[in-house]
């Protein structure tokens, strides 16, 4: 990634683009207005930086290091990282004051919608690699003892389980019965991508929807809580 244009063509475009028109409408830089209309483009780049970090495994001259990764859980994990480790670097250094300092990384603080870049990043991943039938993602076989540290974490998990989530897909062509999630007919790498654009579409959609447009329930103060518990005893 690091050697190719595109990520940099992506976000360096997206960024003077948006410059150029918030410096010219100010006035929208109201984060319920950036969240509501710019999620789409968001889950678009991150989908993108996700899907490109996952196809280096494909890549012939990968290092060993790297390809030592190339697991379900090595999957999850760089989808997490291409997806929120730039935000997530950016708040822990500070990056955004004049003054850098490193605080408490905010994924240790964050609740369900204020970590889904993370988490959204790690379903985008599994998505993208079950729905192209990615080595890692077709098991040989159900039984967890079976199954190396190649598969790990799914070396883990109660054979029950496996057999809920993954099927048969035996082929005319094939002799071999390998198991699928949820018995899925393999797609191109580009539906790959696109369903793991929805998936983040989704998600960060409903965050938006969740944070900006439901109504809160209004919540009472500790001491009136405490103070009106005491009136009712």
């Amino acid at each position: 990634m690091a050697y190719s244009f595109q990520p940099y063509i992506n976000y360096l475009s997206v960024h003077l683009v948006l410059t150029g028109f918030f410096s010219l409408f100010p006035s929208l830089l109201v984060p319920k207005i950036l969240d509501t209309f710019l999620f789409p483009l968001d889950s678009l780049l991150r989908a993108i930086s996700v899907t490109g970090t996952i196809t280096l495994f494909d890549h012939p001259n990968l290092s060993p290091a790297f390809r030592s990764m190339n697991t379900p859980f090595g999957h999850l994990l760089l989808g997490a990282l291409a997806s929120a480790s730039g935000g997530i670097s950016l708040a822990t250094f500070s990056l955004f004051s004049p003054e850098w300092r490193f605080s408490t990384p905010p994924i240790l603080n964050a609740g369900l919608w204020s970590s889904a870049d993370v988490w959204g990043g790690a379903l985008a991943a599994l998505l993208f690699g079950a729905s192209t039938h990615s080595q890692i993602f077709t098991l040989p076989t159900l039984d967890p003892g079976e199954l190396g540290r190649a598969y790990f974490p799914l070396n883990l998990v109660p054979g029950s389980l496996l057999k809920l989530f993954f099927q048969s897909s035996l082929s005319s062509t094939s002799k071999s019965s390998d198991f699928h999630l949820l018995a899925s007919s393999p797609v191109s790498i580009q539906h790959g991508k696109a369903l793991a654009a929805i998936a983040l579409m989704t998600v960060f959609g409903s965050r938006v929807l969740y944070t900006h447009w439901l109504p809160r329930t209004p919540q009472l103060e500790p001491r009136k809580a405490k103070a009106k518990a005491t009136k009712k005893q």
